[in-house]
């Protein structure tokens, strides 16, 4: 068993959440292999090499909708300093800032997500404190351990998605005020209301 699987199993055994391998995001719009630019490319690579799949799935123009506040997400890169590309579940509307592209294995869930509004991968911030702790933010420039995700299906068409690098689900604060409003952290140990998404 390679070790994206091993980490599905162990989100599953610690009783989280039923692992499901997931869906196509709906609506997305697949990219074939060797047919998507360098970076998306490079990502499937990254995705295959960590998975030992021989095939990777990718979508582009995906969108993220929060269960918590029906809001799409949105990669702020209007931001600057350590708020840049912080993903917030606000938006009532499609942009180009609510548009991603997406990679994943659908054997273990293994899953990478970029912003199509700069390029940048999604990490999860484990380097922040208090109530930014785990922030998930469009900012990398390469895959490493807080750029991956392990995705599900859930009923209803609804899906929940678990960092990696915090081993906690990511949720939608929609309960914070001004500008942390629907901000997106990998701090969750169950999944709820604000763990609930659709692509």
């Amino acid at each position: 068993m390679n070790s994206a699987a091993r980490c599905a199993a162990a989100v599953m055994a610690a009783g989280l959440l039923p692992f499901v391998a997931p869906a196509a995001p709906a609506g997305a719009v697949p990219v074939a292999p060797g047919a998507g630019p360098p970076a998306l490319e490079r990502m499937r690579r990254e995705v295959a090499a960590a998975t030992g799949s021989r095939r990777v799935p990718c979508w582009r123009n995906v969108t993220i909708r929060s269960a918590a506040n029906g809001r799409y997400v949105s990669a702020e890169i209007g931001w600057d300093g350590a708020g840049y590309g912080a993903l917030r579940a606000r938006a009532t509307r499609v942009s180009p800032w609510e548009r991603f592209t997406v990679c994943r294995d659908a054997y273990s869930g293994a899953t990478w997500i970029r912003a199509q509004a700069n390029n940048d991968f999604v990490s999860a911030e484990l380097d922040y404190a208090g109530a930014t702790y785990g922030l998930l933010r469009a900012q990398a420039q390469r895959v490493a351990g807080w750029e991956r995700f392990y995705s599900n299906r859930a009923p209803g068409g609804t899906f929940s998605f678990y960092a990696r690098a915090t081993r906690r689900w990511v949720s939608a604060e929609v309960t914070f005020r001004g500008r942390g409003y629907g901000s997106l952290r990998a701090r969750a140990t169950s999944v709820g209301a604000e763990e609930t998404f659709r692509w």
